[in-house]
């Protein structure tokens, strides 16, 4: 990078206890000086206070199915009505034990099968959150039987079954299937089997990774053995804050799914790393024009904290925004992902800035930047790929939308599926057993539809649900809160296209035959999910990019920029998702989406990929003031190209990091996003974006006035006076103006 490419010479190994140099003349530099110890002191008060409600997130933290559904879904009720009726807020799952030979079981066999059911009996009391086994059942074809477990987590959002019941059944089933030593398939799948297969991952480690990942970075950005210890010091003091105010948001009744919780930690390292990325590099300009590192640090705090506020609201507004979701999650997150970007901000505006001028300028040594040292501030290669663009820029913008476009199409192969199993990575024993459980018995078996009726219509829901077409078997449950049960067993794929119809047809007939009787369970969940997430599209897609769009508008005052920006942003959306859907299918072998996860990716693209275009395009509209369009362009991207790049590749890093959680809808997440930061980051800021605003020429600033082309203010001879200006809307990686 070229920022950090200067003339400094490296010197001794720095003496931390030295004292700092007296302040400028500037009152806030007094200000700053008197004030760098109290805030390091209130922020470790602060994280030392907040650790343990940041800890506590995982307790508070949704991690089953309704967490994606509307309050107000059917299936949402049956599951209060159900843990109403437990009186307590635990967790239970089926482990479901099936046994299979490809030919009729023996008498053999089923001793083994009736041997193994006894064994799990007898763990009862002795495995945490064991249950008895069911009696078992037969399949039509003679040639498997299975029992069923409950297993049982407590409190439920912690979602942590207890992994030792599992193993505990798979050991005594795989014992029982050796003694029968003719070939005797076992395997142990059911919701238990799964979660267990996925559970929440250890979000401790994915911190720890995604650290090492930015230190790397830092390292070769800076090239110094100290500096890149204080960016991840005040983004890890922005994760404490942010866990902490998530954990208060779930304690006042919004939904932090898993998802989010895994998001936040991505989210605040990456932009908070950014965010630090900006005003680190300013700070170190700035040394080389002033005596005093407190007169240093004031300018670089005015000139960047205005364009990271700017930056920082548009993606706050954009999570704001996800509260007119219906799914609970969606909702959720809006505000936790606000919470995240603010603790971000704050941490990296008032922490950092204190501990650089706590240990002065030999923070960047062995570069030690000095009063009065020469430094090239535009970047070599970025000015080059600026010059090749501007030489032919309505060819370049043609080019680079088809090969956008082109990505698009990857959406015609975008496909939702809720399927649990197919949520799991890899060929874990739950899938196989649950492949094994579809050859012998309905398709629907393990995943049941619900029936909760009025007592006095059960006959006739019973009765209605058996003439549904996709139905296989009702069968009497246990009466819930003044509600009989049923379980109903579909003949089709329940998640599928087949599956969707049969509960909209079920729930019709209810309604006619049945009035007040509710659809719940799994497949009922997903559908739910899946409607509300369509709904969510609608409204919520249309809604981030105007608010968005007017942002920018307020930040450029102008009306033609912010446009192409906006659009370039969601073509760029688009492109990431048609790419990242190529990937999961073909590369990957996913099976489909879930139902939200298109809108958690556009999101986070929409206002991660303009938050790195406000840089520039800020920028852009700086020097075009000075120096007109076409040279103003050249300029901006050669001085903010190296730093934004390196700001996109971190934010890209951190939330790629998250493909290693077990789960395939996190991955999927993950994924999309890297892969969009990176598009965004070396395409779309570099070549779309500044292609099309020279291809518009000097009306892009419509309706604010043109810039001046040639008018150079002080400028002489290519060489820039030192004098600082103090300007609005300066970007945070610029050099100052005379």
């Amino acid at each position: 990078m070229s920022h950090a490419r200067d003339s400094a010479r490296p010197l001794e190994p720095p003496n931390f206890r030295g004292g700092s140099p007296p302040a400028g003349r500037d009152p806030l530099a007094t200000v700053l000086r008197r004030l760098r110890w109290p805030v390091v002191i209130l922020w470790v008060a602060a994280v030392v206070i907040l650790h343990p409600f940041a800890s506590g997130l995982s307790n508070v933290t949704n991690y089953n199915t309704t967490a994606d559904l509307p309050p107000s879904a059917p299936s949402t009720r049956v599951v209060t009505l159900e843990q109403e009726a437990q009186h307590s807020d635990v967790d239970v799952d089926q482990a479901v034990v099936v046994f299979a030979n490809g030919k009729r079981l023996t008498a053999g066999d089923l001793a083994e099968v009736a041997s193994a059911r006894a064994a799990v009996k007898h763990l009862v009391g002795r495995v945490g959150g064991l249950g008895a086994p069911g009696a078992p059942q037969r399949s039509a074809d003679g040639q498997a039987d299975q029992f069923t477990a409950n297993v049982t987590s407590q409190p439920a959002n912690e979602a942590n079954i207890d992994n030792s019941a599992v193993q505990a059944i798979r050991q005594v089933a795989s014992e029982a299937a050796s003694r029968a030593g003719n070939g005797l398939q076992v395997a142990v799948t059911g919701s238990a089997a799964e979660e267990a297969a996925t559970g929440s991952g250890n979000l401790s480690l994915l911190l720890i990774r995604a650290l090492v990942i930015v230190m790397v970075i830092l390292l070769l950005v800076y090239r110094s053995p100290v500096l890149w210890l204080f960016p991840l010091l005040g983004a890890v003091g922005g994760i404490v804050v942010a866990q902490a105010g998530a954990h208060a948001l779930a304690n006042a009744g919004l939904t932090v799914s898993t998802l989010s919780s895994a998001l936040l930690v991505g989210l605040v390292l990456g932009a908070g790393t950014n965010y630090a990325l900006l005003l680190i590099h300013r700070y170190r300009q700035e040394l080389r024009r002033n005596a005093t590192t407190e007169g240093a640090m004031v300018i670089a705090l005015r000139r960047t904290v205005p364009t990271l506020v700017a930056s920082a609201a548009t993606v706050i507004i954009s999570m704001l925004c996800l509260l007119a979701a219906r799914s609970a999650s969606l909702h959720g997150f809006g505000p936790v992902g606000a919470v995240s970007i603010a603790s971000a901000l704050i941490a990296e505006i008032t922490l950092l800035p204190a501990i650089l001028l706590v240990v002065g300028r030999k923070v960047f040594w062995p570069w030690i930047p000095r009063n009065g040292d020469a430094g090239r501030e535009e970047s070599r290669v970025w000015s080059g790929i600026g010059a090749r663009v501007a030489r032919h820029p309505a060819r370049v913008t043609v080019v680079t939308v088809l090969l956008l476009g082109a990505a698009c199409a990857g959406l015609a192969t975008l496909y939702t599926n809720g399927n649990p199993v197919d949520q799991i990575k890899g060929d874990p024993p739950s899938v196989a057993g649950a492949q094994l459980v579809a050859e012998h018995y309905p398709a629907g078996e393990l995943d049941p539809l619900v029936i909760l009726t009025p007592p006095d219509r059960a006959g006739a829901a019973a009765a209605a649900a058996r003439a549904i077409p996709g139905v296989d078997t009702v069968t009497p449950g246990t009466p819930v809160e003044g509600y009989d049960s049923f379980a109903v067993i579909t003949s089709v794929p329940p998640y599928g296209s087949q599956g969707t119809v049969t509960i909209k047809d079920l729930r019709q007939r209810l309604d006619q035959d049945a009035p007040g009787s509710l659809v719940g369970g799994d497949p009922a969940m997903q559908y739910d999910a899946a409607q509300a997430a369509h709904r969510d599209e609608l409204v919520l897609i249309p809604l981030v990019l105007a608010v968005i769009l007017i942002v920018i508008i307020v930040l450029l005052r102008a009306i033609v920029a912010p446009v192409m920006l906006v659009a370039a942003a969601a073509l760029s959306f688009g492109a990431s998702l048609g790419l990242s859907t190529l990937l999961w299918r073909y590369g990957l072998g996913y099976k489909g989406v879930e139902a939200p996860l298109p809108l958690y990716i556009f999101v986070f693209l929409a206002a991660l990929g303009v938050d790195y275009n406000i840089f520039l395009s800020a920028r852009i509209r700086e020097e075009s003031r000075q120096l007109g369009l076409r040279r103003g362009t050249l300029r901006a991207l050669g001085v903010t190209g190296g730093v934004i790049t390196a700001a996109g590749l971190i934010m890209a890093a951190c939330l790629g990091d998250l493909i290693a959680l077990p789960a395939v809808s996190t991955a999927q997440v993950a994924m999309a996003i890297a892969i969009g930061v990176l598009l965004d980051t070396l395409l779309v800021r570099t070549v779309l974006v500044p292609a099309s605003l020279l291809t518009a020429g000097e009306r892009v600033w419509w309706p604010s006035r043109s810039a001046r082309p040639g008018q150079r203010g002080t400028e002489t001879a290519g060489r820039l006076d030192p004098r600082p200006r103090l300007a609005p809307h300066h970007i945070g990686d610029s050099h100052e103006r005379p």
